[in-house]
């Protein structure tokens, strides 16, 4: 979690941290041990004062549709996208939350397209419960890559970017194009699959192999030793899904007969991305470059502002930021 407050020139980071959430209380995005769940919050929230948060949603619940509807008033919408609902995802309206980004407007054909993000009310109507009981009140929900996006790419970029968010247990990708969520995919293999690859491999402890992953990553002159196979095991996974993603986007239509924008940059975040050598990794054979997030970006000038999270952390922070960033509605 993270604070933002206004100041001149931006915004400055208030109250942050992050806390660990055991084991078998959340499983695949859906909340297992909710009691569990409601007194880690409360604790946060006793400790820290909060009553209000953006919150984000587990892309694995979650459908990215992009719809044609007539040109309506905008009051008219929701109304308009609700008939093609159950069209394109296995949901009633009855049974579904959604949102949309217009991205096209026709007004010769007199259609607009929209980009829609649905998820269950089943998954929303279980955090909200939650949220409540831990004394929380939600101003906001959105899918975790839409709050990334807002973090990691400039505001007023338009370009066409895919953004790997590595994970401790699971990975998401995604594909922002003219500054709206396109595309999200999970895998679940994070740094935790690493760290187990290496302490199998070497025989050490949990302690130890993290230890050995954070000092020798992918390192390009290590390419023939045991740390290299053990962490690359685990991460080829990570390339060949990135390269699937990438290669479908660049040579496909969408689903308006169109060509897609190309893949400009492929950006890397989340607590895992430090990964030494996994820019040049996941490069290797994408004709792109691969780089680091500026968590900061859309923040505040560091030519300014020194913020508390120096930039490792701010890695495992974007999401947070991200929501922190979302403009009041």
């Amino acid at each position: 979690f993270v604070e933002l407050k206004h100041a001149q020139g931006g915004h400055i980071i208030g109250r942050f941290g992050d806390l660990a959430i055991p084991n078998g209380v959340i499983e695949g995005g859906e909340i297992k041990d909710a009691k569990k769940l409601a007194k880690i919050l409360s604790a946060l929230r006793t400790k820290y004062g909060f009553e209000f948060a953006n919150v984000a949603l587990p892309e694995q619940h979650a459908y990215l549709v992009k719809l044609k509807i007539p040109l309506v008033k905008k009051k008219e919408i929701r109304g308009a996208i609700e008939l093609r609902l159950e069209d394109n995802v296995p949901l009633s309206p009855a049974e579904a939350v959604f949102d949309y980004d217009i991205v096209g407007v026709d007004e010769k054909a007199e259609t607009m397209e929209v980009m829609l993000s649905v998820m269950p009310l089943r998954v929303v109507e279980r955090y909200s419960e939650v949220l409540a009981s831990a004394g929380l009140s939600p101003l906001a929900f959105e899918i975790e890559a839409q709050a990334i996006a807002r973090c990691v790419i400039p505001e007023g970029d338009k370009g066409t970017y895919m953004i790997i968010d590595f994970g401790k247990t699971r990975t998401g990708m995604s594909i922002v194009s003219g500054g709206v969520v396109h595309f999200t995919s999970t895998v679940e293999i994070g740094g935790e699959a690493v760290t187990t690859a290496i302490k199998k491999t070497l025989h050490i402890n949990e302690k130890e192999a993290e230890k050995v992953k954070i000092e020798k990553g992918l390192l390009e002159h290590k390419r023939d030793s045991e740390v290299f196979l053990a962490v690359m095991s685990a991460v080829g996974v990570l390339k060949d899904e990135a390269n699937k993603h990438y290669v479908y986007w660049n040579t496909h239509k969408d689903s308006f007969g169109r060509k897609r924008p190309k893949i400009e940059k492929i950006i890397l975040c989340g607590g895992n991305a430090n990964l030494k050598g996994l820019p040049d990794f996941l490069s290797e054979g994408m004709q792109v470059p691969v780089a680091l997030a500026d968590a900061m970006a859309n923040v505040n000038s560091t030519d300014e502002y020194i913020p508390p999270l120096d930039f490792a952390q701010s890695m495992h922070f974007t999401t947070s930021l991200g929501l922190a960033l979302r403009p009041p509605r």
